[in-house]
Order: C-alpha cells, then structure tokens, then sequence
C-alpha cells in the first residue's frame, strides 16, 4: 500500500493538467520549492518555453499541500505542535520589529509631521497616528521627550484656541499617554482605593453614598484624582469613570449583573468547573461586560478633563511568579519607573475581565502574550499599590488623602484551641484567607502614611456573605448591615469629607505655578 501511496505521490508531482487540459512536468528540485516555501522562480517565469504557468504551479502546489495536511492531521509532527504553541503565544502582538535606529526616524518623522501642519483636522490625525505608535512602540517616547517642548507649545496652542471637542479630546489622550497629568485643585492627591469583593460589592457602594452625602453637592467621583480597583472595586470604579453613573444606578446596574451572571443551576456550574475550570459562563461573562461597558480603550476614558485617573489592578499567571499587573488610563511620566507591569492599550471591558478573572469562578483571560486572573489573588486590598501609583504621577506634590473602602470583614468568633488538628478543607481555606487578608494591608498604611491622611471604610458583616450571593433576603441583609455601620461612624465620613474638599494654600498655588513656568513641558 505504501509503495502505491509513494507512486501516486511521484506521479502527480510530475504529471497534472492545468485549466487547459495540457500535462505539464515539474523536477523535483521545484516541486520541494514551491511544496515548501510557495515561491517561484523567477528565472522561470522569464522563460515561457521551458516553464510552468504561475497558475499552474500555484495548482500544483496546492495538490501537494492538500495531501501534506492530510497526512500531518494522521501524524502531527512535534515541530508542527511546537509552531503551533507559538502561534498561541503570540497571538495579538500586533507590533511588528523595527530597530533602534529605524524607530529613532519613524518617530521623528511623525513629530515633525505634527509639527509642520497647521490646521486643526490635520493636527488631529497627526497626534492620533503620533499615539498609537507611542503605543505599539512604547520605547518611542523617549524620542518623543526629545522634541516634547516644540509639541506641548504646538499641542497647548490649539487647545486654547480651538472649538473642535474632538481634537481637544485627542490632546487629552495623548497628554496622558506621555504621562502629562494635570495639576490637581485640591490641596493634595486623593486616592480611592476600592476592594475586591464580588457582590458584596453592594457595601462599597453604600459606603460611597454615604461619603458623597458629606460632600455638599461634590460627586464623589469629583473628589478624588486617581481611582484604583481590583475585581468588583475595578468594576465600580468604571462605572463612576468611563459611564459616569450616579451611585444609586450602579446599584442597580450591580444587582442586574449578579442576578443574570450568577443565576446558575448546580450541574451546568459543576460541569464547567470539571470541564474548563470556571464554575459560571465566561462567554456569557465577556458579552455582560461588553454591553455595560462598550468597546471603549483605557487611553479614550482620558478624553475628559474632569475624570479622575482610573487603575484596574489584575494578575499575571504565565510568567516565572505570580505578579500584580496595572491597566492604566495613563502613562506614566518619563524617567519614573514603576515596580508593577501595566499598559493602556487595551479596552476597558478587557482590562475588567482580567481583573476579575476569580480561579474556579471564571476562565482565566488571555490578552497578548499574558495570561490574567483575578488580581485579588495577589491584592486584594490595592491601598499600598493604589499610594505606588500615585507617587509615580505626582512626584512633587504631597498626598493629601488616601480613602479605603472594602467590601465587608465579618468578626471572627474565638478560636477553639482544644482542636489539635483540622481537616484538609478547612487548612486550605484558611491559607487563601490568609493570602487575600485585606487587613494586614490596612495596619501597614496606618504606620506609613502620615496621621489624619489615610482612613479605611470596611463595614462589620453580620454573615459570610458569598461572593457570588443573589438572593434577595441576603443583600437586604448586606445593606442593612451597611446601613449599621455608616451611622456609628457618621464623625469619620465628615472628617475625611473635609479633606477631600480643602483647597491649596496661596505657598502651594505659587509653587505650581512656578513649575509650570520654568518647565514649558506640560499641556495643562
């Protein structure tokens, strides 16, 4: 049988019929050619006499890789397998590679491209072409700084003097792309650093009314400059961003997500955990978060001035250790360097399925070559990540107040010290416990930030609640307990109201005015 195969083969690579019924005879030299890299050669294509028609070859070809891929599919090659996990791996790196010096002159190409047109469309396109190439080539900006003066004198002129929203908007992104941040108004940086939780994130909401109740008309969202989250802290903190809803529609917007998310029978749950590690539907997971969220970028959501910088905390598995991975809103300015990977050239909906990416909960995400869980496994509390974050943008100013909220600490009852050992179940759930304890985080930042400028909001729970709780008679149950805790620390929410809305001092103002003067290298 094989001997017939191995005929057929040397037969049909010698002998076809093209499109006109002629036999045409190919060597064997050009049959391992054109079977392996589908080229011809050119010095054929001159001579028609003695040469095959490029159609022809070409249907030659593709009579040989058909009858290659048959056999590949009967017995994959290991270098077959190999390729293939490459492919995965490499799967939506879109930037191709250009050396040192050819992305030194296609970034200063762009530049004076920028700088050489005048009128508002064009200015547009060239900052927008100037940012996602800042963004493919994240080296170019050190290129970009070069020039940085000549473009913030360019870019700052058309914002002031221009009515087009649109080109105003991309100034915005690209400012923040080169880790241009505004100056704040307060009298500091305010960080809001936002728990993971999963629906127990009703407590951080009902926290937040509680504080923008304080607030004298300020939305709480006004009221901070950067804003971090980790699971559903990430997804709150969209939602007060990018969507810019009122605290009372997140709310309902959260139950409707939990009640058509969570809303699972045993068997299809057990069998998906069996099945792909993931208890609940992530397709069904990815299309939620799409249609609340839109196909918005992390980079769009700077388009508006008043929006605080936003931080989605989530958590890298692929490489050598577990490490804590940023979705910025931003760039981070030239020269700081931060101790946390992140990037912004993903979509919002994207970076908020990393992030809460939970193990046995939801499949773990693939974006480019990473592969991301549920940043609680690492920080579940991003308070001190949150405070890195800041210090990065605002290296020169001080922090004025870093607020805290988590999403409920039940009181644990006395432990039983007659028990001399415990099952296997319950030493695992204590070491997770353990590992995402938001406490300990807690305890450290009171000692390391200075008295008065650092408090902590998490409510006293009066039961376990789940992290995929829905039913009704439980989140009652949760905003109650929610309710409980905000009135006995009425004092706390007017203390750190106060902070959040006190104003520079006529030193501060002077002072970063006197910055602005001698840099010339910011937008705002």
């Amino acid at each position: 049988m094989w001997r017939r195969a191995r005929t057929s083969l040397r037969h049909l690579s010698k002998h076809y019929k093209n499109s006109d019924g002629e036999t045409k005879t190919f060597s064997k030299d050009n049959e391992r050619n054109n079977a392996i890299s589908g080229k011809i050669d050119s010095s054929r294509k001159k001579d028609a006499g003695n040469s095959v028609p490029f159609a022809s070859s070409l249907s030659a070809s593709n009579h040989l890789s058909y009858l290659s891929s048959i056999l590949s599919s009967l017995w994959p090659s290991e270098g077959t397998k190999e390729s293939e996990k490459i492919k995965v791996k490499s799967g939506r790196i879109k930037a191709t590679y250009l050396t040192k010096s050819a992305l030194f002159d296609k970034t200063k190409l762009l530049v004076s491209d920028l700088l050489s047109t005048e009128a508002d469309r064009s200015v547009m396109l060239r900052t927008q072409e100037l940012c996602k190439h800042c963004m493919e080539y994240p080296d170019s900006r050190a290129v970009v700084f070069q020039f940085y003066k000549s473009v913030v004198r360019k870019l700052k002129h058309h914002l002031q003097n221009t009515n087009d929203n649109i080109l105003k908007e991309q100034i915005r992104q690209f400012s923040s792309l080169m880790g241009d941040i505004s100056t704040p108004q307060s009298a500091g940086i305010r960080v809001l650093s936002l728990d993971g939780g999963g629906t127990r994130g009703m407590l951080s909401l009902d926290v937040l009314q509680a504080l923008e109740n304080k607030l004298k008309g300020l939305k709480v969202v006004e009221a901070f400059d950067l804003i971090v989250g980790v699971s559903t802290g990430a997804i709150i903190g969209a939602l007060l961003t990018a969507k810019r809803l009122s605290i009372e529609k997140c709310k309902e917007v959260y139950i409707d997500i939990s009640r058509e998310l969570f809303h699972q029978d045993k068997f299809s749950g057990m069998s998906g955990l069996l099945l792909s590690h993931a208890y609940y539907n992530t397709e069904k997971w990815k299309q939620i978060l799409k249609n609340v969220i839109g196909e918005q970028t992390l980079l769009e959501i700077c388009g508006s001035r008043e929006k605080p910088r936003l931080s989605i905390i989530s958590c890298t598995v692929n490489t050598p250790t577990l490490q804590s991975y940023i979705f910025r809103t931003y760039g981070l300015p030239y020269g700081s360097e931060s101790h946390y990977h992140g990037g912004c050239n993903y979509k919002l909906w994207e970076a908020l399925q990393a992030s809460s990416a939970a193990p046995g909960y939801f499949q773990e995400v693939s974006l480019g070559p990473l592969l991301f869980q549920d940043g609680g496994v690492l920080c579940n509390n991003p308070t001190a990540l949150a405070f890195h974050e800041a210090r990065m943008l605002w290296p020169q100013e001080r922090i004025q107040c870093v607020v805290s909220i988590g999403c409920g600490h039940a009181v644990s009852e006395a432990e039983n010290v007659e028990k001399l050992s415990t099952r296997l179940r319950e030493k695992i759930i204590r070491i997770i416990d353990s590992a995402t304890d938001t406490e300990l985080v807690d305890l450290c930042m009171r000692d390391t930030l200075p008295k008065g400028s650092y408090s902590r909001f998490n409510p006293h729970i009066s039961y376990p609640y789940s992290l995929d709780e829905t039913d009704p008679k439980r989140i009652t149950q949760m905003g109650q307990d929610a309710q409980l805790y905000i009135s006995r620390n009425q004092a706390k929410f007017e203390a750190v109201a106060k902070l959040l809305m006190a104003t520079p001092t006529r030193r501060q103002r002077f002072l970063r005015n006197w910055r602005k003067t001698v840099s010339r290298t910011s937008i705002w």
